[in-house]
């Protein structure tokens, strides 16, 4: 029995030599030990990681050629490993066909190299791959065959410029995609209809303007997008229209920094839509028809948005945000933009957020009061505050968090909204018999001190009279004279 046992342990050390000796010949060594209680061990060399035992602990010096290997446990209790190569100076001819990742490789981050072309890479039980910030240039036919439990794909930052139609085939469980900062300025038919799962499309800052405007299709039928996409992201990629009417899964759309100016092919579940710094000058009535599931509009940056006119924002009933920050040339929010407050109660939102900072706006009318009853936070910092008695009913929303600055009158001038009271928000109109009083007795007293400088002045310039005393006699020429009546004929 004890001979048993020593030559069991015998094998197991020769066998654990040959291991050693496979690593560092960098091949694959098998060894074949052909017992009863010793399972076969099969060793697979890596190019990125460098492991002191088998597969369990990497060596990680910082002057080694290998990548920043990590081995933790999965949520699932299992041994996973983490390979970060990130800037580390790799290029294509790092290794040569296929590299087989160790076992256990979940993660594997390639980016801010100089690699030109997508490695090949096999691998099992990988679900992140990033290879952004290179110079990848094309992506070959089913490259990605050998990692086909791939969930979430970088390809960032590169010089990519087209995409065909089996450049993803191999994927089916893909679910997020970044494409942007390439040069695609043409994407094949289908090209996304390998990725069944796909749930997040990254597209931004690709010059994709000139392939959309021209074939005119929608974006799902024409690209092979499944109806499971949730966020789609396209900015910056100079698109005059998008048609996006077959996105019945479609719950967030970032189209911010083309050149829309309407939209009217949006899927009407849509829960979140980001068309910031756009050349839409105003907003008509109904701009956003039957988005009923709209909870955030994101309205930044607008560079010619002036006015937001009667029933702009009508029919969005779940519009919960809308962020206008940066707009600096609207100055003008209609009354009605929500609709107008009648029998009907036309006014249903549910707004709890309004971002108006960097605007133009001075005042707002108090008929947005209905639709402010749920509103939360309203943040006007940097705008023109004219804080009076049309901005009273503002400050007296007991549930209403106001940032801003007032800048007139000068009395509120640099005061913050919120720690105004409500009987300073005032008019000259309120005041209007207090001016009318001050200023009829001003007048009285004005004619009255006039009066007297004129009386004073002709006073000064009227001649004195001249008085001269004389004596009267009865020679003088002044002496009184007594007629008789009856000697009144002869006189």
């Amino acid at each position: 029995m004890k001979r048993t046992v020593y030559l069991l342990l015998l094998v197991a050390f020769l066998g654990y030599v040959q291991v050693l000796r496979a690593q560092e010949e960098d091949v694959v060594q098998v060894t074949d030990v052909q017992t009863t209680d010793v399972p076969d061990v099969v060793v697979i060399i890596s190019h990125l990681c460098h492991f002191e035992k088998p597969l369990q602990d990497p060596t990680d010096l910082d002057d080694d050629q290998y990548c920043d290997c990590d081995v933790r446990n999965s949520d699932a209790g299992m041994p996973e490993i983490l390979i970060n190569c990130r800037k580390h100076h790799l290029v294509d001819g790092f290794w040569e066909g296929m590299e087989v990742l160790p076992q256990g490789t979940t993660r594997l981050d390639l980016s801010h190299n100089a690699l030109t072309l997508v490695p090949r890479l096999s691998g099992g039980q990988l679900r992140y791959l990033n290879l952004g910030h290179n110079q990848i240039t094309t992506i070959p036919d089913k490259v990605f065959g050998n990692v086909s439990q791939l969930e979430e794909l970088d390809l960032s930052i590169n010089r990519i410029e087209m995409l065909s139609t089996d450049a993803l085939a191999g994927l089916p469980n893909l679910k997020r995609i970044d494409l942007s900062g390439n040069f695609i300025t043409k994407i094949e038919v289908n090209a996304f209809s390998n990725a069944l799962q796909l749930r997040h499309l990254i597209l931004s800052n690709n010059s994709l303007g000139t392939f959309f405007n021209r074939t005119e299709a929608d974006l799902y039928l024409r690209l092979g997008v499944t109806n499971r996409l949730e966020v789609l992201e396209m900015q910056r990629c100079n698109l005059t229209d998008i048609n996006l009417s077959s996105g019945v899964g479609l719950e967030r759309a970032l189209l911010g920094h083309n050149r829309l100016e309407q939209l009217t092919k949006l899927p009407k579940q849509l829960s979140y839509l980001d068309i910031s710094g756009t050349p839409i000058r105003s907003f008509p009535a109904k701009f956003l028809p039957h988005l009923l599931h709209l909870e955030s509009l994101i309205l930044q940056d607008m560079p010619i948005l002036y006015t937001l006119e009667a029933y702009a924002l009508y029919g969005l009933p779940r519009l919960s945000t809308l962020n206008l920050q940066g707009s600096r040339n609207l100055s003008s929010i209609h009354p009605h933009v929500f609709g107008q407050n009648v029998i009907r109660n036309e006014t249903d939102t549910e707004l709890k957020r309004l971002i108006l900072k960097g605007t133009n706006i001075r005042t707002l009318n108090s008929t947005l009061q209905f639709a402010f009853e749920n509103l939360r936070l309203l943040d006007i910092r940097g705008a023109p505050l004219r804080c009076d008695c049309q901005l009273r009913w503002l400050r007296d929303l007991s549930n209403l968090m106001t940032l801003g600055v007032c800048m007139k009158p000068n009395a509120l001038r640099n005061q913050r909204f919120g720690t105004i009271e409500s009987h300073q928000f005032q008019c000259r109109a309120e005041q209007f018999w207090i001016y009318t009083v001050f200023n009829v007795l001003l007048a009285i007293l004005l004619i009255v001190l006039i009066s007297i400088g004129i009386f004073l002045i002709v006073r000064a310039i009227k001649p004195k009279p001249h008085v001269q005393l004389r004596t009267i006699g009865a020679t003088s020429p002044y002496a009184r004279v007594t007629i008789e009546p009856n000697r009144a004929e002869v006189l």
